[in-house]
């Protein structure tokens, strides 16, 4: 059986080497930091990533490290709730770091490979060539790639897929207390001013926030006055909100980003790629770790079958994954720049206080829906 090298140690690379070992398929893994660890604040897991985390028989670990959320909310500056909805399976909200520790907590040490940093890929029709900054070098016949949207690789193979900006900065951090009883176990997002701002619990009482507005692009803070920036900007919100901001212990600033939907291959000869490296999708629907979850396992299952050129799956991957991400990239985008247009932000309000559940629910459907995987 032939061996998967995995480029990549965040969430998707670690799932997916969480997979194969499910399906008894070997691989080594290389992560070009000292650590496997993820900066960053929260992320939340649907009904199909932690499906799939209940077959790692890691399903225990993530909901005692995080929080059950069994309530979204969308609500005003003054937390008014326009909509309270009651997701059909509730999801788990953790820290990401705590979700790399689960998914490398069950890997052998001996197949993760720290300090190796990609430095050049050659992709030829029967190998890859794969050298790293350390001087090693490494011939390998099947290499799975989840090195996030920023991807070395895919810019070495696919340069016409080009990063799209939203124009919209994001900022997250983590406040430590206890959030009042109305807002445990809820993911409340808050609209208006053209602004967003969205807090939920995450384990124990530490809590996440986040922070949308339109910004330019590579637009960087002052550590000494971000805070102070921030509570400016959202000074007319409700006093939660400013306690969350004046509470906070750290403030990460992002540019809004994805790979817009393209024509583009996941694959290039025996190289394939996984979740952000080939079809990040902004964080409006929650949606970026568990794609990579899902396609990690989808993957793996079509892998099992084909021993001895795993090749030869790429293309059914990609067949069975496309539509769906397809969906979630276009309407997570759109979901965000109708939330920082003053009509599409009214618009969207509207729909969500007078719409009933099951428009809403009818997306969560879909997002949960893996039947395609029962047709091949």
């Amino acid at each position: 059986m032939a061996k998967v090298t995995i480029i990549g140690g965040g969430i998707g690379g670690l799932a997916f080497a969480n997979a194969l070992q499910l399906h008894g398929i070997d691989f080594d893994l290389f992560e070009q930091a000292p650590a496997l660890t993820e900066v960053g604040a929260a992320l939340g897991l649907s009904k199909v990533a932690l499906d799939i985390l209940q077959e790692f028989n890691l399903i225990n670990q993530v909901r005692e490290a995080g929080s059950i959320i069994a309530s979204m909310r969308l609500a005003d500056k003054n937390l008014n709730v326009l909509r309270d909805i009651p997701p059909e399976v509730p999801a788990v909200v953790l820290h990401r770091a705590r979700l790399i520790d689960i998914l490398s907590s069950t890997l052998p040490k001996e197949k993760i490979h720290l300090n190796k940093k990609l430095i050049a890929l050659q992709s030829e029709k029967d190998f890859s060539l794969l050298r790293f900054s350390d001087g090693s070098e490494i011939k390998s016949d099947c290499v799975a790639v989840a090195d996030g949207l920023q991807s070395f690789c895919r810019k070495q193979l696919f340069p016409e897929v080009s990063i799209r900006y939203a124009g919209q900065a994001i900022w997250r951090g983590i406040t430590e207390m206890q959030l009042p009883e109305n807002h445990t176990g809820a993911f409340t997002e808050i609209w208006d001013e053209a602004k967003r701002f969205l807090f939920v619990p995450m384990g124990g009482k530490s809590v996440c926030w986040l922070a949308i507005q339109n910004a330019p692009v590579g637009g960087q803070d002052d550590p000494q006055t971000v805070r102070a920036e921030l509570l400016k900007e959202y000074e007319s919100f409700h006093p939660l909100v400013k306690e969350l901001l004046s509470r906070s212990s750290n403030f990460i600033r992002n540019d809004l980003a994805d790979l817009a939907n393209h024509n583009q291959n996941w694959y290039h000869h025996k190289i394939v790629f996984l979740g952000d490296s080939i079809h990040a999708t902004t964080p409006n629907l929650a949606q970026g770790a568990c794609q990579a979850i899902e396609d990690s396992y989808c993957l793996s299952w079509l892998m099992q079958k084909q021993k001895r050129d795993f090749s030869l799956v790429y293309p059914t991957y990609q067949k069975i994954r496309a539509k769906k991400v397809s969906l979630i990239v276009s309407k997570s985008w759109q979901l965000g720049k109708m939330a920082h247009s003053n009509i599409g932000a009214l618009v969207v309000k509207a729909i969500f206080k007078y719409a009933p559940n099951r428009v809403f629910l009818s997306l969560e459907k879909k997002l949960n829906d893996v039947s395609y995987l029962r047709n091949h």
